[in-house]
């Protein structure tokens, strides 16, 4: 290659290099101007006023379990905001309460209420299923659980017992005094009897102390002997039971 033909390549390199750079340059976008940062700034900052406006108001309406997820969500979307920096200073203890709040609501659907004529007026009855099954299977006629029943009865009076279709309580030894645990405490002593007639119940007799316990704690566990079963440990989350659906029964000491 001559000296001359090198030296028209090397300018023709040249501009094909200078071409691209310029070509480069100018399809960047240019900076933000600071005017226009400032407006994105105050455009974020109301976004974030509003949603903590719905906050405070949540809060106001003491509904937590909503609250909570909200606050975190401005904390997070507008982490450099006034908005967050005040969310912030009652987040925990909006998750917390929302916390709290939840597991109530849980304990309380756990609970079934009836209320039907009977002879003399009506019948009111509140019930809650143990917390584990006796036999555990994946088809549903394999899950047996205990009931716990609490009945008020124009005629019979107030009740609580316990009942399981299909099976028998084993008195032969245990029934008479039953192991009755509240909240995980040492347990203590219940009388309890199966009705003469013979239905699957086993009945706690001191239903009054029975009842004025339950509404102090969230779970009481029963050892019973079941035929066939041998004893059981059952558990029930009564920590959400809604005393004002049995009328005449032991009211909660404040």
């Amino acid at each position: 290659m001559s000296a001359r033909i090198f030296s028209l390549t090397l300018v023709l390199l040249a501009g094909m290099l200078a071409a691209c750079s310029s070509g480069s340059n100018s399809s960047a976008p240019p900076a933000p101007s600071a005017d226009a940062l400032a407006a994105a700034k105050a455009a974020s900052e109301v976004k974030a006023g509003k949603e903590m406006q719905l906050y405070d108001q949540m809060r106001a309406n003491q509904n937590w379990e909503l609250a909570a997820p909200l606050g975190a969500e401005i904390v997070a979307k507008y982490p450099d905001s006034a908005a967050a920096a005040q969310v912030k200073q009652t987040l925990d203890d909006v998750r917390a309460k929302g916390t709290a709040q939840g597991e109530s609501r849980r304990l309380a659907r756990l609970w079934a209420y009836s209320a039907v004529g009977a002879a003399g007026g009506t019948q009111y009855a509140a019930s809650i299923q143990s917390k584990d099954p006796l036999a555990p299977g994946s088809a549903a006629t394999n899950v047996k659980r205990v009931h716990l029943i609490l009945r008020q009865h124009p005629q019979w009076g107030q009740n609580v017992y316990l009942m399981l279709d299909n099976e028998k309580f084993d008195c032969r030894s245990g029934c008479p005094s039953l192991p009755v645990s509240f909240d995980g405490a040492p347990p203590q002593r219940m009388k309890a009897t199966i009705p003469p007639t013979g239905e699957p119940a086993l009945f706690i007799e001191d239903d009054k102390d029975f009842i004025a316990k339950i509404l102090k704690t969230k779970s009481v566990a029963i050892d019973v002997v079941l035929k066939g079963e041998g004893r059981k440990t059952l558990v029930f989350e009564t920590g959400g039971l809604d005393i004002s659906k049995l009328p005449g029964a032991t009211k909660k000491k404040k």
